[in-house]
């Protein structure tokens, strides 16, 4: 098929210039992205026309009674293909620890997240809709759409005329695929270059056991497993089988497309046949082959089923449960929302991730997380499809037998290769990094922001209480001629002065917060830092407790506030309150083990003897006093030593904010109990009379939101779904 020989050579060429050209020059890859991407439009966009064409040609010119022993022949074959791959995945599975209990548990009904947008497997197999089966890429469906077609043509007289039309478009096809193909070095060159350049580090170091493990399983299937057990199963022999196949694996690799494998296949299967059957009868062999092949293509497209290890690792990740239930009907919902395309399998991450109740980042994580892994998968595929289309051609022949001892071989070598893969997977599960712990006390602004100035290291904060300004006379005369005389506005002050005054209460997390580093962090600090950059000014951070906010805001101790600070009726009567930039309810930080006496209001203030945590805020402390009345309210100053008072019962907060404290902390939970309807507007507070700086800000705050940067913080600082990563309980 290949009519250039040394194309694999230029295709890997490509590969290795896209690889530098993503490390070296991010632009010049962007530049070249449409490029990698009509490439995977031109070899994608005939899967469907193929797909369809081949289903009802192969099965519309069979006989009924051939196509019934067709049946026969391979249902045992993908059982045993199907057996196979879920064995190998049920190893991969298991390396990683299973989450018994969400760091988050939301027992509030009014609060429950919407349901995704998921298609339901019905839709999957059966739609009331083909055209829209066509739009949406539900193979699953269009194939039971075209076996149902191509079943019904062989019983149809005059169908020659329909045939030849099929065979022309499946002829089309092919010949689509060949052209394109030797567009490949250039296609594949911008593929890996924007791959490379558009890499998130983080999610790769989060998840590169998962990677590791898969990558190694992938290609156990393909390079020993399935090829292996056709050498049990029929007299071929192993290096015969791979030699055949070595251009569909080359192309497919360099392509990451399974679909470009299919034309090699069927000519490495159509000169198995010429090789091993009597001459004669080519043209029914040709039928066979072209029908299970594209039978094969969506049913055997094993290399999706690793989803199913993905979405455990990614249980493990985001620290989300999948109960039991779920877990034992999980290899099932994986076989049938697997079937497909490789690209529908994004489609069924979105499926299942919905379905079990995980954030909607779980789709982007498995799409950046198979940029490294789709090469093994497609592998995976291709050795399938053949594996199907080898056995099923050789079995309707007759050529089909068992050898023991090379059966035995095979699973000898598997098992000893899955109990390294399981042991690589344990041994990096011990250290693989939780989003959980990407890790709060261990984050730093993004580098280009921290080398502005060091003016958010703690220790800075806690030595000059004044923060920027030493001298406090100094400091107090500005703050009283900043009061007293306001003609050119506070942003005008601020940008003659050159100096935007913060003022932080680094406890908050994850809003403002210290890090291990000893520096001050989070997302309201990156705001400021960006803020501040935008207006061409210093940043300077001065500390005030929660009892002193009003008064330091009413004295013009500071331009802004931040740190997690609540809109309250208060604060909008007597201070200038920024555009509210996020929202959440009422919580408590619970000891994991106790989170079922915590459900609801009514539940909690039904325990005796009731100890309730609240820091010194002057809206937390009434809103504990008012929610729990019967509890006893224990005032701490911060939450930095939470976990050693071991009379306290649980601690009132943010969902947030207990969110981000509590997978910082082992042994606890946030909980958002039921009939708890207050929810907590958070906004930046500035002293009255600051309407220019308030504009100013919500026009820039408005700004960042349309660029995505506003979106970008959050998924860093916040949480990479929002409010959809809590485990919602009926």
């Amino acid at each position: 098929m290949l009519r250039i020989k040394n194309l694999p050579i230029y295709v890997l060429i490509g590969g290795l210039a896209g690889v530098f050209l993503g490390l070296l020059s991010p632009f010049l890859s962007a530049l070249i992205a449409p490029v990698g991407d009509i490439y995977v439009r031109l070899m994608e966009v005939v899967v469907l026309p193929y797909l369809i064409s081949s289903l009802i040609l192969g099965l519309g010119t069979l006989a009924p009674q051939t196509a019934i022993k067709l049946f026969k022949k391979s249902w045992r074959i993908y059982l045993t293909l199907w057996g196979t791959t879920f064995a190998v995945l049920l190893v991969a599975a298991s390396t990683v620890p299973l989450i018994r209990q969400a760091v988050v548990v939301n027992y509030s009904s009014t609060l429950v997240a919407q349901p995704g947008s998921g298609s339901s497997l019905i839709d999957l197999l059966i739609p009331d809709n083909i055209f829209e089966a066509l739009n949406n890429n539900y193979i699953p469906s269009i194939v039971l759409m075209g076996i149902i077609f191509g079943i019904a043509v062989q019983h149809i007289e005059k169908r020659a005329d329909l045939l030849n039309v099929l065979s022309v478009v499946q002829n089309s096809c092919v010949r689509v695929w060949s052209g394109v193909v030797f567009l490949a070095p250039i296609g594949v060159c911008a593929l890996f270059a924007d791959t490379i350049s558009t890499m998130d580090p983080s999610g790769y170091a989060a998840m590169s056991i998962y990677i590791v493990v898969v990558i190694l399983s992938a290609l156990l299937l393909a390079l020993w497993v399935l090829p292996m057990m056709l050498t049990a199963f029929l007299p071929l022999r192993y290096w015969e089988i791979m030699s055949s196949l070595k251009d569909a694996f080359l192309i497919s690799i360099v392509t990451s497309l399974s679909v470009a494998s299919l034309p090699m296949i069927q000519t490495a299967a159509q000169n198995m046949a010429k090789k091993h059957f009597a001459s004669g009868n080519e043209a029914q062999q040709r039928e066979i082959i072209q029908t299970s092949l594209s039978v094969s293509y969506p049913l055997a497209q094993v290399g999706n089923f690793f989803i199913l290890a993905f979405l455990l690792y990614a249980s493990y990740y985001f620290f989300i449960p999948i109960h039991f239930g779920q877990l034992i009907e999980l290899p099932g919902v994986t076989l049938l929302s697997g079937i497909g395309s490789p690209t529908s399998s994004i489609g069924a991450v979105s499926f299942m991730a919905d379905w079990l109740n995980m954030p909607s980042e779980t789709t982007n994580l498995y799409v950046e997380t198979m940029a490294v892994t789709r090469y093994a998968q497609v592998m995976a595929s291709v050795a399938a499809f053949a594996f199907v289309t080898y056995l099923v051609t050789f079995s309707f022949y007759g050529h089909f037998r068992f050898d023991v001892g090379r059966f035995a071989l095979t699973i000898a070598v598997a098992l000893a290769c899955l109990s390294a893969i399981w042991s690589i997977g344990r041994w990096g599960g011990n250290h693989i990094q939780l989003h959980s712990e990407s890790s709060y006390l261990a984050m730093g602004l993004p580098q280009e922001l921290q080398a502005l100035s060091d003016a958010n290291l703690a220790d800075k904060l806690k030595s000059a209480p004044g923060g920027h300004t030493k001298d406090p006379a100094e400091e107090h005369r500005r703050n009283a001629e900043t009061a007293g005389s306001n003609a050119e506005g506070v942003l005008g002050r601020i940008q003659s002065d050159g100096v935007l005054r913060v003022g932080v209460n680094a406890n908050v997390m994850p809003f403002a917060y210290e890090n291990t580093g000893g520096r001050l962090v989070g997302y309201d600090v990156e705001m400021m830092y960006r803020f501040a950059q935008g207006l061409n000014v210093k940043l300077a951070f001065i500390p005030y407790s929660w009892q002193s906010l009003m008064d330091d805001l009413n004295g013009h101790k500071f331009d802004i506030a931040i740190g997690g600070l609540y809109i309250t009726k208060g604060r909008l009567e007597a201070l200038t309150v920024s555009n509210p930039y996020y929202e959440n309810p009422l919580a408590l930080i619970v000891r994991t083990d106790q989170i079922d006496q915590f459900d609801s209001r009514s539940s909690i203030n039904a325990i005796d003897n009731l100890t309730i945590a609240v820091f010194d805020d002057p809206v937390l402390i009434p809103q504990a006093r008012r929610s729990f009345p019967t509890a006893r309210i224990k005032i701490l100053p911060d939450y930095d030593k939470l976990a050693e008072d071991a009379d306290v019962d649980a601690a009132i907060w943010t969902l947030e904010q207990a969110r981000a404290w509590a997978i910082s902390h082992s042994g606890y939970s946030a909980v958002v109990p039921r009939d708890t309807a207050t929810r907590f507007l958070f906004a930046y507070l500035m002293p009255p009379g600051s309407v220019d700086l308030s504009d100013y800000l919500n026009y820039w705050m408005e700004q960042q939101k349309d660029n995505r940067l506003l979106a970008d913080m959050a998924k860093r600082w916040i949480d990479p779904a929002a409010a959809d990563t809590t485990a919602t309980v009926p």
